[in-house]
């Protein structure tokens, strides 16, 4: 975000205007935050087993709500996107990205949209994981309720789209 800010700021014809940068990555901070808890806890838990996955989860219930506020905002990330769109350099700029094997050959609006579709995959990670725990496991009481939370925000973020 910073660069994009800093090209904004210091060109006469930025390809985006800073409202519209600010608006696009409104809650990445947090995402990258949370999503970077996660993966330490869970490999935690890997190493230890001590712990338990749904657990970790269940721990950060709390903390998934960025993806609502994320949700929320995807809307007006869309228009600005759009309107970024519309600029020959910013087009430019996409089709590269599309060409390249370091953005997996995806673009800003791929990337974008990955929040919306992280939380499907964690409610089919941990459909998987309880399909394959016992009722009487430790951790499934918590995979249980780790799935209903996530499921429910799945559902509630598919409501705001």
């Amino acid at each position: 975000m910073e660069p994009l800010i800093e090209a904004a700021t210091s060109h006469p014809r930025p390809l985006m205007n800073i409202r519209d940068i600010q608006t696009m990555f409104a809650y990445i901070p947090q995402l990258i935050m949370l999503s970077t808890a996660l993966a330490r806890r869970l490999h935690d838990t890997a190493m230890d087993s001590s712990e338990s996955a749904g657990k970790v989860f269940c721990d950060l219930e709390n903390e998934f709500e960025v993806y609502i506020f994320y949700a929320v905002n995807f809307s007006k990330l869309q228009k600005c996107l759009a309107k970024a769109d519309r600029n020959m350099v910013y087009r430019q700029l996409v089709q590269d990205s599309l060409r390249k094997k370091e953005t997996n050959r995806m673009g800003l609006a791929d990337y974008m949209i990955s929040p919306i579709q992280r939380i499907t995959r964690y409610c089919l990670l941990l459909k998987d994981l309880k399909k394959h725990s016992t009722p009487d496991h430790p951790d499934y009481p918590y995979l249980n309720r780790a799935l209903k939370c996530l499921t429910a925000l799945a559902l509630a973020m598919n409501n705001i789209q």
